[in-house]
């Protein structure tokens, strides 16, 4: 309320200094026709083509000041509105979390959110691209970033299927079974290891699971890279949609996939892989 007296109280004074200078401007033109100005003074005294001007566009302003009013509350509206979260509104309302979508996985994207992730999380049957974010893993590593990594158990069942819906398909590019690539992944993580120390260490966390995973997922702090397991194509060959936030609807819904698959999945000592993982499946 107190915003509103002064305003009130401005296009007042500025409705009565324009209604003046209207009255002026026609009390001269009256003058005029009368013949009193050129009784006053001589032609070149008073400009008179000026004054009519002035009277003209004053009489216009005073006539469009409602509308000058409207434009006054539309700009005091706007002044109040917070663009960012409508924005943000919007996109966890309307979008559930969903920001973009690739066409396919896009190393250097990823890796920029690596750049300042405090939790990092990669879901996926096996990690065909690992040797391309190894350093970026490490460096968030160093960082003492905490980084979870879930993989397909290299003797599940689901390993031979997957394989077989990808090569059924006539997927080429893979040069390895993937059971190979899992233990290749797992050979990888294990040199990782290696180069921390104990503190540092103590931040890679590996399991491996015996599941049907629903959608692979690549997570640096609220940001998710989600793909699906299609037919004839790798998950990072796949579209990726692009979520932010975890406490959208996508975002809540990806991240409890990936909590479930970790509660499932078995610890991976990576001082020895491959006698961790012989456990019964």
């Amino acid at each position: 309320m107190g915003g509103a007296v002064p305003g009130k109280l401005r296009r007042r004074v500025e409705r009565l200094g324009l209604a003046t200078i209207a009255i002026l401007g026609i009390a001269v033109l009256g003058a005029d026709t009368l013949g009193w100005l050129d009784r006053l003074a001589d032609g070149d005294a008073i400009p008179k083509i000026t004054l009519l001007m002035l009277s003209t566009v004053t009489i216009f302003l005073l006539l469009e000041v409602e509308r000058f009013q409207t434009l006054d509350k539309i700009e005091a509206s706007l002044a109040n509105l917070d663009i960012q979260g409508i924005a943000q509104t919007l996109r966890r309302e309307h979008y559930a979390g969903l920001v973009k979508v690739h066409r396919r996985f896009l190393d250097t994207d990823f890796s920029s959110y690596l750049g300042r992730a405090k939790h990092v999380t990669i879901l996926n049957t096996w990690i065909p691209n690992l040797q391309l974010l190894r350093s970026d893993l490490e460096a968030a590593l160093n960082r003492r970033a905490e980084v979870r990594i879930l993989l397909l158990h290299p003797r599940s069942m689901v390993t031979g299927l997957r394989e077989q819906a990808l090569r059924e398909r006539g997927v080429t590019e893979i040069d390895e079974p993937v059971r190979d690539g899992i233990e290749r992944c797992l050979t990888i993580l294990e040199a990782m290891c290696r180069q921390l120390d104990a503190r540092r260490r103590s931040k890679l966390k590996v399991r491996v699971f015996n599941s049907l995973p629903s959608v692979s997922v690549y997570r640096a702090d609220d940001h998710y890279l989600v793909s699906m397991f299609l037919h004839g194509q790798l998950a990072i060959d796949s579209p990726q949609f692009e979520i932010e936030g975890a406490d959208t609807v996508l975002g809540r819904q990806i991240q409890t996939e990936l909590d479930t698959l970790w509660e499932i999945g078995h610890d991976v000592d990576l001082t020895n892989w491959t006698r961790s993982i012989e456990i019964d499946i």
